[in-house]
């Protein structure tokens, strides 16, 4: 987990100690800035200051300088924070990590709620006790977990509590979700028969990708998050929402039906009894036909 850059802690400068890592894995070890290079790509001479470098100087690439020395016991156990976050968190590729981020945008306003890019699924709220409530949980239940942290005045807390936030919001707010899934799922079966085209910059660019790929691309990648966004709304909402799904569709039949009525009566010249019965609708007959546009 990269920490605060050396341009943030106010530069390099000869004689300086730092916390120097080549890798990831490798140990945070001291070293002393000899000199700034002069050249491009930039680059720093440093000493290595244990005894076991016997002295040994290297050219090295500023961003290998991670903190100056004096704050390496805090850099070092904000590392271990984050290597328990991840040890607790999800893998890059898990599906249930899109639809926490698809929650996050859709129900949460601003940065109040955010999901950091390769953070393992951790989430980083802002107002744990203005949250809380507004969820119908308790603020502890977002800041009690043994491996959650304050970091820049944000609470950072594993993927445990990122599903707790999500779920509990979904089951309050199911609509625009069910919504979603419903569009994505008509789209899916749209390209499943038709395929799509992907829009270049210009239309040579354009490139036409076949059904079966589609269909491939949607079961890897696109529907396992849909069905975790489904289960995580309630049951009941489910089926309230299916319902409504299903009246809208016989709202679209009524209409359609009373469209062509109306339109039969004009055909034959009777308008009079046209108008009344679109008057007896109470709504024009296109308000009708897509009421649910409306919701």
């Amino acid at each position: 987990m990269a920490h605060a850059s050396f341009q943030a802690a106010g530069g390099i400068q000869p004689e300086q100690r730092w916390a120097y890592r080549a890798r990831q894995v490798d140990e945070l070890v001291e070293v002393s800035v000899v000199r700034l290079g002069t050249q491009r790509p930039a680059r720093v001479l440093v000493r290595f200051v244990d005894d076991a470098f016997e002295g040994r100087e290297e050219w090295v690439p500023p961003a290998r300088l991670k903190v100056r020395w004096g704050s390496v016991d805090q850099y070092r156990a904000r590392e271990e924070r984050w290597d328990q976050i991840h040890a607790a968190g999800l893998s890059p590729d898990d599906p249930r990590e899109d639809a926490a981020e698809r929650v996050v945008e859709m129900l949460f306003d601003g940065d109040e709620v955010s999901i950091g890019y390769r953070e393992s699924g951790a989430i980083r709220i802002k107002d744990a006790a203005g949250l809380a409530p507004r969820l119908g949980l308790d603020v502890e239940q977002l800041t009690g977990h043994p491996d959650a942290f304050i970091e820049d005045d944000e609470l950072i807390a594993p993927w445990e509590i990122t599903e707790l936030v999500v779920t509990a919001a979904a089951r309050q707010n199911p609509t625009p979700i069910l919504e979603y899934v419903g569009n994505e799922e008509r789209k899916a079966q749209y390209e499943a028969i038709h395929g799509s085209w992907s829009r270049g910059g210009r239309r040579s660019n354009d490139h036409y990708y076949e059904p079966d790929f589609c269909i491939k691309f949607d079961t890897e990648y696109l529907r396992p998050p849909r069905e975790i966004l489904r289960s995580w709304c309630s049951a009941e909402a489910i089926d309230r929402f299916d319902e409504l799904a299903e009246l809208r569709k016989e709202v679209r039949r009524v209409g359609d039906v009373a469209q062509a009525a109306i339109e039969a009566l004009r055909a034959v010249g009777n308008d009079s009894e046209a108008s009344r019965l679109q008057r007896e609708l109470g709504m024009t007959v296109e308000m009708l036909r897509y009421a649910d546009a409306a919701d």
